[in-house]
């Protein structure tokens, strides 16, 4: 970032000047540990220049200011041609991932201890936002809000560091009195710097003063924007939108409740027959460039396409029962896989549903482990007593009447 100085804890205070952004508690800070990479051979699959790995976008910076800022999108940069394979790990290192974390404070006018959010994934680190007030000599024995961020604070490990770009936002609850109130740092987090933020974030008085707007029934809204860049020593789920063109390898699109999806026709024919049949058979959609999908909720069938695709999205309580239902509508193995596995493990479904389940699509190890929890006849006598039971097959219902008789 042009004119901006990195964020240095040097634990010394100027007389009448305020601490601007530190670590929460002061120390110096150690940089991250440097890391060595062997050149690879000149040689070396040559034929990856011609990759599409590049955004001839510009970068904005992000502005510093106290009312609105932006977060500039990805950057890939184009640098030494001549060694693709450095080509392509800069492509893959300067990949930037965004979040968002917010938090809402009660009784702020009160707020005597520290309040944190809960652990957000970003980037595959966990980040926490934080706020407290301090009144202190880098304060300059003036009461501020304070605000920081955490990343991967629990971890014992001194091989990771990312570098972030942090915006908080204090937003304002009334916008007719004001405007948000931002400010931002960048700073490389590591095991030694996995703590920073603003001790002096803006004044208390100005806080609690109605007339700024920022305070309504006693509560203040605060956000976390971070964009990360630059992990090192942590594995970067990959993360895909299939909102936009972004993908230079998507070379199809599915309409799905009048919104356009941006996929790969060959990844998906691998995984699924009907897809296979559908982009490479006989069918009238072979050759049109926009396929419609009908009877598919949105919203369900990206969550099924971050499962499949290399992110892996993991099956869970909330998807697992539409996942179901699209895997078998499109002959995905690999999710009724996943979700017959996930569903074997959880306790937070009932063996009831469970049975029901394995039942309408022939999962049959899930049926096993079902019936292998039932040992004593009151198990089955208290399933036949649920609404669940009634929706069982004849060849189910025998087999937990075999059941049975082992158990008695």
């Amino acid at each position: 970032m042009e004119d901006e100085k990195e964020c240095v804890d040097d634990g010394t205070v100027e007389e009448n000047k305020v601490v601007e952004h530190q670590p929460e508690n002061e120390g110096e800070e150690s940089p991250p540990p440097s890391r060595n990479k062997s050149k690879p051979s000149d040689s070396f699959f040559l034929s990856l220049k011609q990759l599409p790995l590049f955004n001839d976008e510009p970068k904005s910076p992000m502005e510093s200011s106290c009312s609105s800022s932006t977060i500039s999108g990805p950057e890939f940069v184009r640098s030494n041609v001549d060694n693709p394979l450095e080509v392509v790990r800069s492509y893959h290192e300067k990949r930037e991932t965004k979040g968002t974390i917010k938090l809402n404070i009660s009784n702020v006018s009160g707020l005597k201890t520290k309040v944190m959010s809960s652990f957000y994934m970003i980037a595959n680190l966990p980040w926490r936002l934080a706020a407290k007030t301090e009144n202190s000599k880098r304060t300059n024995n003036t009461k501020f809000f304070s605000i920081y961020i955490d990343c991967n604070p629990e971890s014992d490990s001194t091989l990771w560091n990312c570098e972030a770009v942090v915006e908080f936002r204090l937003l304002a609850q009334n916008k007719e009195s004001g405007q948000d109130f931002t400010r931002h740092f960048t700073n490389t987090f590591s095991f030694n710097s996995n703590n920073w933020g603003f001790p002096s974030f803006i004044e208390f008085n100005e806080i609690i003063d109605p007339e700024k707007g920022f305070i309504k029934n006693d509560k203040v809204v605060i956000e976390a924007h971070i964009l990360v860049r630059n992990v090192a020593g942590v594995s970067r789920v990959p993360s895909f939108d299939f909102l936009t063109h972004s993908n230079a390898m998507s070379d199809g699109i599915l309409i799905i409740e009048g919104t356009k999806l941006f996929i790969s026709k060959q990844y998906l024919a691998l995984y699924s027959p009907v897809f296979e049949a559908m982009f490479y058979s006989n069918f009238a959609e072979r050759d049109k460039k926009e396929i419609n999908i009908e009877d598919v909720l949105l919203e369900e069938f990206l969550e099924l396409l971050h499962v499949i695709y290399p992110s892996h999205k993991p099956v869970s309580v909330e998807n697992v029962e539409y996942l179901l239902e699209l895997g078998d509508k499109f002959q995905i193995q690999y999710v009724m896989d996943q979700c017959e596995s996930f569903l074997e493990a959880t306790e937070m479904i009932s063996v009831a549903t469970k049975l029901v389940w394995a039942d309408q699509y022939a999962l049959s190890r899930l049926q096993h482990s079902c019936i292998k929890t039932m040992t004593k006849p009151s198990d089955i006598k208290a399933l036949k007593a649920t609404d669940e039971y009634r929706k069982l097959s004849d060849t189910t219902r025998a087999a937990l009447l075999e059941k049975m008789f082992k158990v008695l």
